[in-house]
């Protein structure tokens, strides 16, 4: 559970509201390095399982985002809104990234492999910097509105 401060100003009256954003979704390592040729239908699985949980991850914090934007300032929105936009391409090359593997066969799969199991901690990385990039966006947009009302 993450806890946001905004800051509002409004002719020389100051308040600050608290806004909670609940992020969820697993933090195990999938390692699709392990998998066989022969196991390519279950490497599969699992990487539709990982797209199924960003896309479910990305929905939400869209929905929040959504939810909550009467309440953020236009820069903090802005920066809301690129973080999410960011993500969305992320997972679209992950996206990607399992189309090749369906295509893949015995004499690529090597490289198939590994470069989903690299294209998937990318994202999983950038899934986390993300949020963690979208918190300090939101924070300097408090501070600057904090600094504007002393």
């Amino acid at each position: 559970m993450a806890l946001i401060l905004f800051t509002s100003c409004n002719e020389r009256k100051q308040t600050k509201e608290e806004v909670s954003v609940e992020i969820t979704g697993t933090d195990t390592v999938t390692n699709f390095t392990v998998y066989t040729y022969e196991e390519k239908n279950v490497a599969l699985s699992e990487a539709n399982r990982r797209l199924d949980e960003m896309n479910r991850q990305i929905k939400e914090w869209k929905a929040d985002a959504e939810a909550k934007a009467g309440e953020m300032s236009a820069d903090a929105k802005a920066a809301s809104d690129k973080a999410i936009a960011d993500l969305e391409r992320k997972r679209d090359e992950f996206k990607a990234e399992i189309e090749k593997m369906e295509n893949s066969t015995e004499d690529n799969w090597e490289e198939v492999k590994r470069d989903i199991g690299n294209k998937y901690d990318d994202v999983r990385n950038d899934l986390k910097r993300g949020w963690k990039n979208l918190k300090e966006n939101v924070k300097e947009t408090v501070d600057e509105a904090e600094e504007a009302i002393q």
